[in-house]
């Protein structure tokens, strides 16, 4: 063995040495890089259909209009925008409630541009919210969190806004924004696990009438989805009513029956 061959060192050192340098620098990548954020994703639905009916000239204005609507909001609202994906954005909060609000204020701002009518086909906005760590850069996010946020965005119907428990869970003030609970759904393909939906409402007109239809059905289910105990009231009551009315019926014709074939001899008992 040669005197260089006694300097280097032995080779389950060399393992711990990569081992302990591995775990330092993951323990400086979660420090330094890894957030608690909300993350926000939106996808514009109607812009196909605008480039196919009114042509090329007109989608571009629609674009020019959505990103002066939603970009600055999100930077008003404290948020980062990190990029755009086709006809959608990628945004992160670091305040959940932020987020919410930034995710409100561009739904009405989508109705207002409904209601000025510049465009023939309306136009609607998909919204999705989820928070969790995330590995955050300069310039953009990364992490299953990410991931989740997409599929609740891809999972809410146009012109609603949808949040995961956890982005729930996380807003300093729940009492400022009108949100609920709707359901526990599978939804998220190629994710285990199911997931809590809530819904945000973004307009005064729908929240109310959503109070009204869920104080009246949902008294005796509180904190349950509206839609699943009104499909099992107008199936259930119905079945209930038949069921009863068959039941005084039969009764009915059965004492009727047991009257006509009963003579007094049935009824009175002869003295002996």
């Amino acid at each position: 063995m040669t005197d260089h061959d006694k300097n280097l060192p032995s080779e389950p050192e060399d393992v711990e040495q990569i081992l302990e340098q591995q775990a330092k620098l993951e323990s400086l990548m979660k420090e330094k890089f890894t957030k608690f954020v909300t993350i926000m994703f939106t996808d514009l639905k109607g812009s196909t259909s605008i480039a196919e009916t009114e042509g090329d000239v007109v989608s571009r204005i629609l674009m020019k209009e959505h990103n002066e609507l939603v970009i600055p909001t999100i930077q008003q609202h404290n948020g980062v925008f990190v990029k755009s994906i086709g006809d959608g954005t990628l945004s992160y909060f670091d305040d959940a409630l932020d987020a919410v609000r930034a995710a409100v204020t561009i739904q009405q701002g989508m109705d207002q541009l409904n209601m000025s009518q510049k465009f023939k086909t309306p136009i609607l906005m998909r919204i999705g919210l989820h928070s969790g760590q995330c590995i955050v850069e300069k310039h953009d996010i990364f992490g299953d969190a990410v991931n989740t946020a997409s599929r609740f965005e891809s999972s809410a119907n146009p012109g609603e806004v949808f949040m995961s428990e956890d982005t729930y869970n996380a807003l300093s003030d729940k009492s400022e924004i009108y949100c609920r609970f709707i359901m526990k759904s599978e939804l998220l393909r190629d994710m285990k696990g199911s997931y809590n939906v809530y819904k945000v409402f973004s307009n005064p007109r729908e929240f109310e009438h959503d109070k009204i239809e869920s104080n009246s059905l949902d008294s005796a289910f509180v904190g349950k989805p509206t839609s699943k105990y009104k499909l099992i009231l107008i199936v259930l009551i119905p079945m209930l009513l038949v069921l009863a009315l068959t039941l005084r019926d039969k009764i009915v014709d059965n004492i009727r029956s047991d009257v006509g074939s009963r003579s007094i001899f049935h009824s009175i008992k002869m003295p002996e």
